[in-house]
């Protein structure tokens, strides 16, 4: 199951974005899943679950996902196509010339969290 490693993969990178941003933990991760990324969201949730608690900065993560829809154009006939899978033939005009233009997403679009508190804050 490849979802563990693209887990593992989110958290790596958000806890190196977060260290670069002096945040002490991260609240959560917005991700954008395309339908056509071959990423299986269930399964993509459970592994986030399990492995955030590895790390007391991503034990509390949440992670929000914004999924969408593949989408292709036509370069025979111009037709716009949504796709649930990758079935590169038109509709209109049979041909195979379908340009994937939206679904193969995989992205971080945010992260959030709690800056670290300055050592004179942290005294007081």
């Amino acid at each position: 199951m490849h979802e563990f490693s693209l887990a593992a993969d989110l958290l790596n990178v958000a806890r190196d974005e977060a260290r670069r941003h002096n945040l002490a933990s991260i609240d959560r991760i917005t991700v954008r899943i395309g339908g056509l990324s071959g990423v299986c969201i269930d399964p993509l949730e459970f592994a986030f679950s399990f492995l955030r608690k590895e790390d007391p900065m991503t034990e509390k993560t949440g992670m929000v996902i914004e999924q969408v829809q593949g989408r292709g154009v036509c370069s025979t006939c111009g037709e716009e196509i949504e796709l649930e899978h990758i079935f590169l033939y038109c509709p209109k005009c049979n041909t195979p010339t379908v340009e994937i233009t939206a679904g193969k997403e995989f992205l971080i679009l945010s992260i959030e969290g709690q800056e670290e508190k300055a050592e004179s804050q942290a005294e007081t």
